[in-house]
């Protein structure tokens, strides 16, 4: 008999020759919703590319499976990705995926991934003819990797154990040889190696990362490793508060790269020299930027994407003098994929367009510089008419302290015909972005609304704004979300009981602790009567996740040291405030997430129940942080629709 109470719902339904033909139909009071189109009618997606090999890497979901496909490029046209050829009979939706290059001595693929969808990442080789993955590496967890330039050695940290301390580790591999040597561990000490970008210098004999402080993700530098001497030093001024260094892999010329870093204020690039150790700043932004990558133009000039949270302007910069030779501005959410030369990739998203691939090609004009756009691949038209079923509206809505805070709300376009019956869900975290959510059509198309808010915390206004809730974890972030259910009821005349709050990890742990909020955090007296709630993959007790997570920096980060504030810690615990459960609530959980392991959910299914709360519960075996694979999706979403005409009844 198990300790734990959970339901375990996992429909086994998928076989093109043998389903049911109403098996895509998902059910909501008197309406039924196709979730075919959705999930099916234009199956690609994740797309990345290699333009200086002219590869294009993308999934395809289908009953079977989530597949691997390629695609060759030219750097011209436009491409059917109908007619990628499949890789391999490797199914993606039991795996991870992420970091991708390709390795030209061996005509294969190096990929972060994992055996498992368990998190325990390490690198593959991948043959792109066969589909054969070969691990190289085998750590407990990988934090990142890179090629030499000429591709014959491979840099790695990975870093060993499930608790703290971790012990990180920078290996070199000779990838002809097989030979792997450990260079340098930072023994769980106070300055750690973490999350980084590699980059070989030219020469090979030494690795450039980021070294983390005091297990403060705000406290980074930039530090060398020397390979022959297995130390390093710092090429910038350790213990600054930056909030985070992302290095450009890309040498501008033989003693000089790029790295982006938030001391400023706000995510800028600066150049650094490894002779003189010095770096400087070359763009002066005060807002956030996002994907920036080097062209090889003359003189060489950098492509940056300026998030906003409703547009993106894209820029031209020269990465000498740090003028802007070009802006255009586009109302989309906007990623650069990949350059070569003068060229790159989009990948374009917004509310209402789920997926649209362009060239763009950088020139001269005479009067300075040009980006000249084209169409590589999109979604067709008449299939973005059967799944698109909102409407969006950007809005901005007060908060407690007088700021005003960005929102998208989404309204069907067959909204319920009695008002009574309408429901609103509102992202808890992270919300306000201006890009395709599947589940936001699925939900219009019922009938049901959306309100997606940037509350304090989130990027793309700025490091001063994404800080705001440091070491407030279920603080005044909450008490924004009940301010966008406040202007829910005053603007839109919804009923408390009609608004429900949704969210996944971090919004998962927002949710339940928005309907278990106790009144007097941060001395504030707020508070919402939500109508119900929807979480996913969260944490519902920040001491036991700090404990077997695989992020305890950010927890320390956004809620605490459990060391020292250990009460503050188990207040903010939505486990420790269970009796205040009003909402019904579904849970849902990946049974092999290692981000946030299961028994999170598993504990406060059982604490829930103890006490009589309302809690419906729907674990995934074989899944991990995500719900992947057709079958899961369509169990997750009829759980979705079951669950909330359950409250028709309460």
């Amino acid at each position: 008999m198990r300790w734990i109470l959970f339901l375990v719902v996992f429909a086994a339904v998928m076989s093109c020759s043998s389903a049911p033909a109403d098996q895509f139909i998902a059910r909501f009071r008197d309406r039924e919703v196709d979730l075919e189109p959705f999930l099916l009618g234009f199956p690609y997606g994740e797309a990345e590319a290699d333009l200086e090999f002219g590869h294009l890497l993308y999934f395809d979901t289908q009953p079977e499976g989530r597949w691997l496909r390629i695609l060759a490029l030219d750097g011209t046209g436009t491409v059917d990705l109908a007619t990628g050829r499949k890789v391999g009979d490797t199914d993606w939706s039991t795996r991870s995926w992420g970091h991708c290059e390709y390795h030209v001595p061996t005509d294969r693929f190096y990929v972060t991934s994992d055996e498992a969808n368990g998190e325990r990442l390490n690198v593959y080789a991948m043959d792109p003819g066969d589909g054969r993955i070969e691990p190289i590496t085998s750590g407990d967890y990988l934090y990142g990797w890179s090629f030499s330039e000429d591709q014959s050695l491979l840099a790695y940290l990975t870093r060993a154990g499930r608790q703290e301390p971790f012990n990180a580790c920078l290996h070199i591999r000779d990838l002809e040889t097989g030979e792997d040597r450990r260079i340098l561990c930072d023994e769980g000490g106070a300055d750690r190696f973490t999350w980084s970008a590699l980059l070989f210098t030219p020469a090979k004999d030494r690795v450039i990362l980021t070294v983390q402080h005091d297990g403060d993700r705000r406290l980074v530098s930039l530090a060398q490793v020397r390979l022959d001497q297995g130390d390093f030093d710092y090429l910038i001024p350790p213990r600054v508060m930056r909030r985070g260094i992302d290095i450009l892999c890309d040498w501008v010329s033989d003693t000089e790269f790029l790295y982006q870093s938030s001391e400023s204020g706000f995510n800028n690039l600066y150049l650094c020299d490894l002779d003189t150790r010095c770096a400087r700043q070359i763009t002066h932004y005060r807002e956030s930027i996002r994907s920036p990558r080097l062209l090889e133009t003359h003189p060489p000039l950098l492509v940056v994407a300026i998030q906003r949270p409703h547009e993106t302007e894209i820029h031209l910069v020269d990465v000498r003098s740090g003028e802007i030779c070009y802006r255009e501005v586009m109302d989309a959410s906007v990623k650069i994929i990949d350059t070569h030369g003068n060229r790159g990739i989009f990948s374009i998203n917004r509310l209402t367009t789920p997926l649209r691939l362009e060239w763009f090609v950088a020139r001269p004009n005479g009067e300075g510089w040009a980006l000249e756009r084209s169409l590589l691949s999109a979604m067709p038209r008449d299939l973005e008419r059967q799944i698109i079923h909102c409407e969006p509206e950007r809005i901005t809505y007060p908060t407690f302290d007088g700021r005003r805070l960005h929102a998208f709300y989404l309204e069907p376009r067959r909204p319920p015909g009695d008002p009574s019956q309408r429901l609103v869900l509102i992202t808890s975290f992270y919300g306000g972005g201006n890009y395709y959510g599947e589940k936001t059509h699925i939900l219009g198309a019922v009938g049901i609304a959306s309100m997606s808010p940037a509350p304090r915390g989130s990027w793309g206004f700025g490091a001063e704004f994404a800080a705001l809730n440091d070491r407030d974890l279920g603080g005044d972030e909450i008490i924004d979300i009940f301010y966008a259910a406040h202007w829910l009821v005053e603007e839109k005349g919804y009923e408390p009981r009609q608004i429900g709050v949704h969210g996944g990890s971090h919004g998962g742990y927002a949710t339940l602790r928005a309907l278990t909020f106790p009144p007097e955090t941060n001395g504030r007296d707020e508070g919402f009567d939500f109508g119900f709630g929807m979480s996913h993959a969260g944490f519902f007790d920040i001491l036991t996740f700090y404990e077997s997570c695989n992020i305890p920096d950010w927890v320390i980060l956004e809620a605490g040291d459990p060391e020292t504030e250990r009460a503050k810690l188990m207040d903010r615990s939505p486990i420790n405030h269970v009796e205040r459960l009003r909402a019904p609530v579904f849970l849902t959980h990946g049974e092999n997430d290692w981000r946030v392991p299961v028994t999170e959910s598993r504990r406060l299914v059982e604490r829930a129940r103890a006490l009589g709360r309302p809690v419906t519960y729907l674990e995934f075996p074989g899944q991990g942080h995500g719900i992947r694979g057709l079958p899961n999706t369509l169990t997750y979403y009829q759980g979705v629709f079951d669950f909330l005409e359950s409250l028709d009844s309460r």
